[in-house]
């Protein structure tokens, strides 16, 4: 699939990554300086203004989708766009076993971080939990935020619309994340963000 050149160099560097064997902690920590630098490509800038934002579910109206751009066929992670719109809050979540690099193009909002409370065991898929905000950051063009597989965060957008890039280990539908409900401690599981293909070229 031939795709803009500074997105081609950036899955050839992350390809490189996987053959390096390297483990998973220091393999992502590398790839997000790569995604840095594709963040900062004008013709990725300029494609970002023509990522659709119909329909409702790429604005974040319910439980929303990303634009999929490329999944690799030899080691699985893909490259995602998402766009949100202004004022637009994600739920309380985590992406699963998933490794996750979230880039921002263009806009800005804060993101929240959760510790669960309740006595647990990392990577599993509870009926109920309790939930603690433990750090908030905004975040503009530029940043990469590194979520870890099983992290709990949640953004909240501003007054604009946000545009970013996600860079996943695996492809949404392939593994099952938690959504954490904080009024009722009630914990929802589900597969992720529905994928619709979308050239990036």
């Amino acid at each position: 699939m031939k795709m803009l050149p500074a997105v081609e160099k950036f899955v050839l560097e992350v390809r490189n990554l996987f053959e390096k064997e390297l483990d998973e902690q220091k393999l992502w920590a590398e790839a997000s300086e790569h995604l840095k630098e594709m963040l900062r490509d004008p013709d990725l800038r300029q494609h970002s203004k023509t990522w659709p934002t119909s329909p409702a579910k790429l604005g974040l109206k319910g439980k929303h989708a990303n634009l999929l751009f490329y999944e690799d066929p030899d080691y699985g992670f893909v490259i995602n766009g998402l766009i949100k719109k202004a004022n637009a809050k994600t739920t309380v979540h985590d992406h699963g076993k998933s490794w996750t690099l979230y880039g921002v193009i263009e806009g800005g909002e804060e993101v929240i971080r959760f510790d669960r409370t309740d006595s647990h065991a990392i990577g599993e898929l509870p009926k109920k939990a309790t939930v603690e905000e433990t750090e908030k950051t905004k975040v503009g063009p530029g940043y990469i935020d590194f979520i870890k597989p099983w992290e709990i965060h949640a953004e909240y957008n501003g007054d604009g619309p946000t545009v970013a890039v996600i860079v996943r280990s695996q492809r949404c539908g392939t593994y099952v994340q938690n959504i954490f409900y904080k009024q009722d401690n009630i914990v929802e599981q589900y597969y992720g963000p529905d994928q619709i293909p979308f050239k990036l070229s």
